[in-house]
């Protein structure tokens, strides 16, 4: 049945009672309102995830891993999906605006988060009472933004940060105020609450928050009676569904928040969670189209169960469902419902203008996207066990316990598949090595047979010299030996004569005295000898300096005779010379007499022609100079000197 053809319009989504949305008996004070998120959120923690692919891989194969730079990856990972869930502008820092306090900065700011949307809806029923609602966020740019979007409502704003985007703004005297407070760093002794009256509603965009801290009491009890039954303020958390948020708060009840199941249960469900993140129940999505006006009961009394239903429990997740999660491409749409889809984007009649401009419908998987992950993705076309086609089953089961008998190849089985075809090829070399080693054997044999040999004919020479070296010592041992025994005798024999000596004293009385004496005697004898044959040597060498010296000056006397003939002769050679010059230069000297004289001479004539050319230049200019007509050239007659 095509439901395109009997309705001519979108269906709006009506409000269901409490009772088919299942809702909750929950009067606890402390709520999780669910939110969306826009598709720029969800890209953003795909992203996220993407980027941080590797860490994961590495943090779930083992469960004792102690490497800290993993372990803050993945802290990383949750903390920018966190900052994401709540708006993007907290991480992505280009699309931020310069001004946050035009006019279109809140409805920029709640189209790109849903958290933030949801917040102005409920800003904008609680603004038609007189409330004091309080705001909990974190500290810097997320109140900053929360600020920018409250500037819309018709709210008085007080922040106890000491900072504010708009410090000088006009005074409007709202029946609502909204007291901002920041997670972290809350100091109520320097920012002290400025109101008598009780908050209504504590509203957490931070979900990291603990309510049990000291200064987050004071913002429930304040004002309030401590003995009656709301003697705390309500407490409403914007969560933004199947996010880090949620798994930090489902998880946080199980595990302590600094222990490794609970960091290990939150990763797996970012990674495993980011293709529903943001994606509301359907039974959930009337109450935000018709932006929250269904908590206007609760609203007004905040006594009565929370309207509702608890958010459902997160599955704990295998790192099986992680690397199958890594392994599967994700696609997101802005239009979460089909049959929405179908009204905006086919062609109706009667059609708003904002409905022309949605996001295409989600279009239908092909097949390589159905199929990447199974079995019937591989080139196993009689769909045989994947186990006995890769024969690395029994491998799989006893190292890691991953499986073929499900049918996924995940990224440990791909590893897996990689390292057995490096061990095959292992042992192809090795069998490849084997069967050409007997040439590399025999040459390493002719190699260590030749070294023997060499070895053996040292050995041969050494025992041979040493064989010689004993002989020899033994002989010189032997003469020594003699040596000694025959200098033994001779001792004994002088000891002899010298008891004999010393016995007969009056007969040889003298003797002992005279032998040590003509002892000493053929030493000096010796001494002597040894002192005139050095005399001698020394005697022999003088006499060859001696006479090499005479030969030296008998050369040089010769030496002398030659150079004093040679002197002589130069001498009257100048002599010769000097004669020679003496009378060249009394011819020179006449010479310049004579030509003294004749310059002289010269000079006399040269005087008496000058005054003579005078006296002639004088008589010669005072003649006159006679009027003659010359005749003319042309005719050939004229006047000739002979």
């Amino acid at each position: 049945m095509d439901l395109l053809k009997i309705l001519d319009t979108k269906p709006v989504p009506a409000i269901v009672d409490a009772r088919i949305l299942s809702a909750s008996d929950n009067t606890s004070g402390d709520y999780w309102l669910p939110t969306p998120m826009c598709l720029y959120q969800k890209e953003l923690t795909d992203q996220i995830v993407s980027l941080h692919y590797s860490d994961i891989l590495r943090y779930f194969e083992t469960k004792d891993y102690k490497d800290d730079v993993v372990i803050h990856s993945m802290e990383t990972m949750c903390l920018n999906s966190g900052y994401v869930a709540t708006h993007p502008y907290l991480l992505i820092d280009h699309h931020l605006p310069k001004s946050l306090i035009t006019k279109d900065i809140p409805g920029n700011l709640a189209e790109t988060s849903g958290k933030f949307t949801v917040l102005r809806d409920l800003i904008d029923l609680v603004q038609e009472y007189e409330t004091n609602t309080a705001i909990v966020c974190r500290p810097g740019r997320t109140m900053d933004l929360l600020e920018a979007l409250l500037l819309a409502n018709k709210v008085n704003i007080k922040r106890y940060d000491g900072h504010s985007i708009k410090p000088k703004q006009k005074f409007k005297n709202f029946s609502c105020t909204c007291h901002l407070f920041p997670s972290q760093d809350l100091d109520l002794s320097r920012y002290p609450i400025e109101i008598n009256s009780q908050f209504d509603m504590l509203i957490c965009l931070d979900t990291s928050m603990d309510t049990n801290a000291s200064d987050i009491q004071k913002i429930l009890q304040h004002s309030r009676d401590p003995k009656s039954n709301e003697f705390r303020a309500p407490i409403v958390r914007l969560i933004a569904i199947n996010s880090v948020d949620h798994c930090q708060l489902f998880f946080g009840k199980l595990h302590g928040k600094n222990s490794r199941e609970f960091l290990e249960s939150v990763t797996a469900a970012v990674v495993v969670l980011r293709d529903r993140v943001g994606t509301l129940p359907p039974d959930l999505r009337p109450i935000y189209a018709q932006k929250v006006r269904y908590l206007m009961d609760w609203l007004e009394n905040p006594s009565i169960p929370w309207p509702l239903p608890d958010l459902y429990a997160i599955k704990k997740y295998t790192p099986m469902d992680v690397e199958k999660s890594l392994l599967t491409e994700v696609h997101y749409s802005q239009i979460e419902d089909e049959l929405e889809a179908a009204f905006s984007t086919g062609k109706k009649r009667v059609r708003a203008k904002w409905e022309k401009n949605n996001v295409k419908a989600v279009e239908a998987k092909s097949f390589y996207d159905v199929k990447r992950l199974k079995n019937d993705y591989s080139t196993n076309p009689i769909k045989q066990d994947m186990g006995r086609i890769t024969g690395i089953a029994n491998y799989v089961v006893m190292s890691n316990n991953y499986h073929l008998s499900t049918g996924i190849i995940t990224h440990k089985l791909i590893q897996s598949i990689g390292q057995t075809y490096l061990y095959l090829k292992l042992q192809r070399d090795q069998i490849a090595f084997y069967e050409n080693l007997n040439d590399l054997q025999e040459r390493r044999k002719d190699f260590y047979q030749n070294e023997k040999t060499a070895i053996e004919k040292k050995f041969n020479d050494v025992n041979s010299r040493k064989l010689e070296n004993v002989n020899s010592s033994k002989a010189l041992e032997s003469s020594n030996q003699a040596k000694m025994e025959a200098i033994e005798i001779k001792e004994k024999e002088l000891d002899d004569l010298l008891e004999i000596l010393a016995g007969d004293r009056d007969k040889y009385q003298n003797m002992k005295e005279l032998f040590s004496k003509c002892g000493d005697l053929e030493n000096e004898i010796s001494k002597e000898e040894r002192l005139s044959s050095s005399k001698e040597m020394e005697r022999e060498y003088m006499e060859k300096e001696i006479n090499r010296a005479t030969k030296a000056v008998q050369e040089m006397e010769i030496e002398i005779k030659a150079k004093t003939l040679e002197a002589d002769e130069l001498q009257k050679q100048m002599l010769r010379a000097t004669r020679n010059m003496n009378h060249q230069k009394d011819e020179v000297l006449e010479r310049i007499m004579n030509l003294r004289s004749q310059i002289s001479s010269e000079s006399s004539n040269y005087s008496e022609l000058e005054s003579k050319l005078g006296m002639v230049t004088e008589k010669l200019n005072k003649m006159q100079t006679s009027r003659v007509r010359l005749a003319n050239g042309k005719s050939g007659a004229g006047r000739r000197v002979k």
